[in-house]
């Protein structure tokens, strides 16, 4: 019996499990909006941004290895940042004349806030956790991702514009296989401004988490949920959004109206050469340029529900850009038997000698003996 109990409290349902305390504060957030149709103001916040900030409290005294690995790095905890994702959370707050089916009907659509809610009750009364499936007990369900892969030289100087609070917004969207681990790919405060080097160290490495900056402050991204490949053709599926984390922190998921999720192209004469995620061609909800310092996002995207110009303007310059590989590492399947060629081992090379406009003339030569 008390073990059912555990797990009952331990899972994330569709149905609130509110403490008294809780259910108060979030039926003051409700009367609010029953008297004012504007959206709720920062009292009535209070108590999201609290569970939020609590429970990093929390983490950050147990010393959790999995927040650890962030803060190592010099990531802040940010208290704007924190009043924007409690914003973000409670941004489905409506007028309801029933205050009770109110509650039910927001912590019912919010699943971030009900993992976060889960989570945080589960390391405040150390509620024992049964069917872990990702192998490591020290995660503990925890809606940190593990940071792993940063250069040593660069750990306690790392040049990231992510924060505590955008690490655990961006994660707790991602695909539950996808949320376990961040791996380090690319930085252009560390690799400097080279689409080629980008593009070498982001293809075949998974689904991976772009955060760009513009020139401008605005600070967004997209989860592309495939692997990336060089090609003329979308990829990706409908598991893939965007966001914003400055000066807002907003989602984009997708509408199922088209498939254009990830491009990535370079070398195309009548195509364009670059990275872009949603949208059509000149018109993409986030494009970075080959030509590499400049970019786009579009005014309006069908690819992704309820879009909105992410960057400042919509042609910016790019301020910083960072890659993070998620989820277990990506396994490329190679025919066995077979040796890569050196230009399939140095997609850098590779991406440097499509840039300047040099023929591959051993392109299509790495077919199997068998083929030819």
């Amino acid at each position: 019996m008390g073990n059912r109990k555990c797990k009952e409290r331990s899972e994330i349902s569709d149905e609130a499990v509110l403490s008294h305390e809780e259910r108060h504060c979030l039926q003051r957030m409700f009367k609010s909006l029953c008297h004012d149709h504007s959206a709720c103001s920062k009292e009535d916040l209070r108590y999201v941004k609290d569970i939020i900030s609590s429970y990093i409290i929390i983490l950050t005294v147990m010393d959790h290895i999995m927040l650890k690995s962030w803060m190592t790095l010099g990531t802040e905890i940010s208290d704007s940042k924190l009043v924007l994702m409690a914003q973000s959370l409670c941004q489905n707050l409506e007028k309801e004349e029933n205050v009770e089916e109110g509650i039910a009907r927001w912590f019912g659509l919010c699943s971030q806030f009900q993992k976060l809610q889960t989570s945080f009750l589960y390391h405040l009364y150390h509620i024992p956790q049964e069917g872990m499936t990702h192998g490591d007990e020290s995660a503990e369900y925890c809606l940190f991702p593990l940071c792993k892969g940063v250069p040593p030289q660069h750990k306690l100087v790392f040049p990231s514009v992510l924060k505590v609070p955008d690490v655990l917004f961006v994660n707790t969207l991602l695909p539950s296989a996808m949320q376990h681990q961040w791996r380090f790919c690319f930085s252009t405060g560390i690799h400097g401004e080279s689409f080629a080097k980008m593009l070498g160290l982001i293809v075949d490495k998974g689904p991976t988490v772009i955060i760009i900056k513009d020139k401008n402050g605005n600070v967004f991204g997209g989860f592309a949920s495939e692997n990336w490949t060089v090609g003329p053709n979308f990829q990706g599926d409908e598991k893939s959004f965007l966001f914003s984390l400055y000066p807002e922190m907003r989602v984009f998921e997708s509408t199922g109206y088209n498939s254009h999720y990830q491009y990535l192209s370079v070398q195309q004469q009548t195509l364009p050469n670059g990275l872009g995620m949603g949208g059509q061609f000149e018109y993409f909800g986030i494009w970075l340029d080959a030509e590499f310092g400049k970019g786009h996002c579009s005014e309006t995207c069908t690819t992704y529900r309820n879009y909105k110009m992410l960057s400042a303007t919509k042609h910016f310059e790019v301020d910083h850009v960072e890659v993070w590989g998620v989820g277990p590492e990506f396994e490329k399947k190679d025919t066995e038997g077979e040796r890569p060629s050196i230009r399939e081992r140095d997609l850098e090379a590779k991406a440097m000698l499509q840039l300047a406009g040099k023929t591959l003339h051993s392109e299509g030569m790495d077919d199997n003996a068998d083929e030819a």
